[in-house]
């Protein structure tokens, strides 16, 4: 019994000391809400290269996302869109992507909200990247005090409230395109683009992990070769000479 009283001290005081530590957490946390794009990255690559060239209208779904407490009520996040500075990146609306919503709503009982972007296709993307950043705007309705972070030195910066998407055309080239391939000759992303269109290849078949049988391959080359002797004026590759298929399409 001594050994029993003797212990109920201690364990009291732990009771007592965990449960001022419990609240004082749910205090710090109650102290404000934010919403963020991410905290891990700042930018979003999106690639039109292995999506068909007949499709020139994408969505691209951004989520937010909220630091803090789910309310019962619906909240607004004012949204703006900033260009990149240099013209030949330059993403522009209407022509690169359509506009964006100035607000949206993160509803009540919910910890996240979509933004859809519509992003466009154009000849440009094959010569260069298109950039823009989504910017989420300073709001009373959130406090922002989350997004600071300090670096090694001790330098405050702001993370979470922007999102560059950058939009490109890589048309990786398929693991079994060889160099001066038999069938196809030299690699370009205009001769594959040709060669998908032709032959009505999906091009994540194209790309894919799966073998494409020997004999299909020939056939592909050698059709491409027939449509390519009858344009007039030849049809030219991306280095300006006209294109050609490898030595096994020219055995017609």
């Amino acid at each position: 019994m001594d050994f029993m009283k003797r212990l109920i001290a201690p364990v009291l005081f732990i009771l007592i000391f965990l449960q001022g530590c419990h609240y004082t957490e749910i205090d710090g946390y109650k102290g404000g809400c934010s919403v963020y794009f991410s905290v891990q990255r700042d930018t979003m690559k999106y690639s039109w290269g292995k999506i068909d060239s007949d499709i020139k209208e994408q969505v691209l779904q951004l989520p937010i996302y909220l630091f803090g407490q789910v309310a019962n009520y619906d909240r607004k996040i004012r949204l703006r869109t900033l260009l990149c500075e240099v013209d030949s990146l330059r993403a522009e609306i209407g022509r690169d992507f359509r506009p964006l919503p100035q607000e949206v709503f993160l509803r009540a009982d919910t910890n996240k909200v979509i933004v859809d972007i519509t992003l466009l296709r154009t000849e440009e993307l094959v010569k260069h990247d298109r950039i823009f950043t989504v910017v989420i705007e300073e709001d009373s309705w959130f406090d922002s005090e989350y997004n600071w972070r300090k670096d090694g030195d001790g330098n405050s910066y702001f993370i979470g409230h922007s999102m560059t998407i950058i939009m490109n055309e890589d048309f990786p080239k398929p693991w079994w395109w060889k160099e001066n391939d038999a069938n196809f000759g030299e690699w370009s992303y205009k001769k594959a683009d040709l060669i998908c269109r032709l032959c009505d290849i999906p091009r994540e078949e194209f790309i894919g992990n799966n073998v494409i049988p020997n004999f299909k391959l020939i056939y592909y080359g050698k059709k491409v070769q027939r449509w390519l002797n009858e344009q007039d004026p030849p049809y030219l590759d991306e280095d300006g000479s006209p294109m050609m298929m490898g030595p096994n399409a020219q055995l017609l």
